[in-house]
């Protein structure tokens, strides 16, 4: 009976040791896998990824940006579902693979895993995301870069050709010389396009859950007192959201002196959009009959107040292939479209 009762207590603490054993090797586990994590950057990718869900708005990126550009694309690669741009072998996906894969050799950087979002002027880009300024260094100093420096900010420069620098480890921006300064300049001065309401708040009327957006400023936003007596047909300004879920689904908002002018433009887009043949001609007769078919399913709508004209366009997964043809026989081939974007000196600069 004693025997019984002494050894229940040494066996309910062995109990207790092994259990508290258990928590320390789990808590250790945790530790260490929130530790790779952040090693391998899967935790910024994962807290990324949750916040383009959540919160997708992100103007700060516009700070690095000069007030005087004509507009910028928005890319979201957290948003992009590319099952919705065709099959995987097609030209769309194919593309987008040999872009992100000719990046990444170059410059170990994956659009599709450290970039989070994208901002691309006509010659300025600027990216969010995780970069090893050290690691990108030592990849480019064997394609001729050297390390150069203006108001604190240390860039790496190719003369003559292109520049490419790190800020903090999280914001990348790609141009030529000129324009790496510039931004510095305007992120210092804050005369950024951040600061102008006539950008952000078209962008965020188009709204910033998409993976592609973008706006071009083509006048002044607000016109003239004769431009709105005489109902100047000129689009102030066009901005675009970009969904993919289940196809492409395009919002495209023009901005019009008045309403009248905007209502010009819904008569002419009608007409123009009824003529079949001409779409046949300009594209060629397979994809002139897909662009005629997504014309028609098209709306067009005036808003009265603002003297915009609002555009819906639906596109179906199985359209996207022959359009992206007709598109690339146009242009020539997709090497030919590579030159023609300064991008490509990022990507392949020469020896």
């Amino acid at each position: 009976m004693s025997t019984e009762s002494a050894s229940k207590p040494v066996q309910v603490a062995g109990a207790t040791k092994k259990r508290g054993k258990a928590k320390y090797i789990v808590l250790l586990g945790l530790v260490l896998i929130v530790v790779l994590a952040q090693q391998t950057g899967l935790l910024g990718f994962g807290v990324a990824h949750l916040r383009a869900a959540t919160f997708p708005r992100d103007e700060s990126l516009l700070e690095y940006v000069q007030g005087s550009v004509p507009g910028v694309v928005i890319v979201d690669p957290h948003q992009i579902d590319l099952k919705a741009l065709g099959a995987e072998g097609g030209s769309v996906r194919q593309h987008i693979e040999r872009t992100r894969d000719d990046i990444k050799k170059a410059t170990g950087i994956d659009l599709g895993f450290d970039v989070d979002k994208l901002v691309v002027a006509p010659s300025l880009v600027v990216a969010r995301g995780r970069f090893n300024e050290q690691k990108l260094a030592e990849r480019l100093a064997t394609h001729n870069y050297v390390q150069a420096e203006y108001k604190g900010v240390r860039y790496l420069l190719r003369a003559g050709e292109d520049a490419i620098a790190v800020r903090d480890g999280s914001i990348l921006l790609y141009g030529a010389e000129p324009e790496i300064r510039a931004s510095i300049d305007a992120e210092e001065a804050g005369t950024s396009l951040a600061s102008r309401d006539e950008a952000t708040s078209r962008l965020a009327h188009i709204g910033w859950d998409r993976p592609l957006l973008g706006v071009a400023l083509l006048s002044e936003s607000k016109p003239s007192l004769r431009a709105i007596l005489t109902g100047s047909t000129g689009p102030r300004a066009v901005t675009v959201g970009v969904s993919l879920k289940g196809g492409l689904s395009a919002t495209v908002a023009i901005d019009a002196a008045s309403a009248e002018a905007a209502e010009e433009l819904r008569k002419l887009l009608e007409e123009k959009r009824a003529n079949v043949d001409a779409l046949k001609a300009l594209a060629g007769p397979e994809p002139g009959a897909a662009l005629a078919e997504i014309a028609k399913r098209a709306t067009l709508a005036v808003e009265p107040a603002s003297g915009r004209l609002t555009v819906q366009v639906d596109v179906h997964p199985e359209e996207i292939e022959p359009l992206a043809k007709a598109g690339q026989a146009a242009a020539g081939s997709l090497g030919e479209m590579y030159k023609n974007v300064r991008l490509l000196q990022l990507l392949a600069p020469g020896p």
